[in-house]
């Protein structure tokens, strides 16, 4: 997010990379070893541990023996990944940060190209800078949200935000990414860099399914949005139609909701009851149907406008 100056007398800017962990000592090592073998390694890679159990530290501290840029920090109890993440961001150095799953693996190439070019999904052909009202663009024409493992952020400015916040739990990424693209811009390369481990047990997944939960943190984010800190970027988080999430109960929840209701735009309403749609009846869809879809989506994009900088 928020890309460094295009010096091409200038070295690479410095990558600190933050991996938090708890319980995944069958998976961090494959996910430390992507980013120790960088064609550009990262500066520091820094595991915080959230007061696992199993022998994640055991297998960190082995790596480390073998690399130095590798360290460990210990929890003394787990506070989860949010409170993990923020006590990593104060640690590291480097210009630019990202955080990184302990079971998802980059690819040799992520960070160089990600810092060459830290300009994200098939947006456009080429890698690309996006001011902030091309970014309110795509998000009101195009559903996606930024992939937390392959997004970089410059420290300082998410340090200035305050980190993620943690009480949004497994939407605290998505919203500190949208903050930041609707007040800086972000930067798109548009190569397969990073991969993400499904599992029906993961934090996400398995948070998406408790109800109540998820009706709390929707409520949450639109009270933030409402408050001083974030009043700047409400309206275009509005006028993008944009929710944490995109099912049809959605719709139910702002409606049912007065504090709230006001943030369902016809615009949102329409969303939700096509993607609503779409979840129940995604499952019984033939193979070939959705990448036709994904095919006529990229063939519709907004970018081909000019206002996006084409970086060489």
């Amino acid at each position: 997010m928020d890309g460094p100056p295009r010096d091409p007398d200038r070295s690479l800017p410095t990558l600190s990379v933050v991996v938090p962990n708890y319980n995944h000592g069958r998976y961090i090592e494959g996910a430390l070893r992507g980013h120790l073998s960088q064609t550009a390694p990262p500066t520091e890679i820094l595991v915080v541990d959230d007061g696992s159990t199993d022998d994640s530290c055991a297998v960190v501290e082995r790596l480390a023996a073998e690399a130095p840029t590798l360290r460990l920090i210990r929890l003394g109890r787990n506070t989860g990944v949010n409170a993990a993440i923020n006590r990593g961001l104060t640690e590291v150095r480097g210009d630019f940060v990202c955080f990184s799953a302990a079971d998802d693996v980059v690819g040799p190439d992520f960070a160089r190209h990600s810092l060459e070019h830290p300009l994200p999904l098939r947006l456009a052909d080429r890698p690309c800078l996006l001011r902030p009202s091309d970014v309110e663009a795509l998000l009101t024409r195009n559903f996606f949200a930024f992939p937390g493992h392959a997004t970089i952020y410059r420290r300082k400015t998410l340090s200035d935000l305050g980190g993620f916040i943690e009480d949004l739990r497994w939407y605290a990424d998505w919203f500190t990414s949208c903050v930041l693209a609707f007040r800086h811009g972000a930067c798109y390369v548009p190569e397969v860099m990073a991969y993400y481990r499904l599992s029906r047990h993961s934090y996400y997944m398995s948070g998406i399914r408790q109800t109540a939960v998820q009706r709390e943190l929707l409520y949450r984010v639109l009270d933030l949005l409402a408050s001083a800190p974030f009043r700047d970027v409400a309206p275009a988080f509005r006028r993008s139609a944009l929710t944490p999430e995109f099912r049809l109960r959605v719709l139910r929840w702002l409606a049912t909701s007065p504090r709230h209701r006001d943030y369902l735009t016809p615009r949102l309403s329409a969303r939700l009851a096509v993607r609503g749609v779409w979840w129940v009846v995604k499952p019984y869809m033939p193979g070939w149907v959705r990448p036709a879809l994904r095919r006529l989506a990229r063939g519709m994009r907004p970018l081909s406008g000019a206002s996006a900088q084409v970086l060489p």
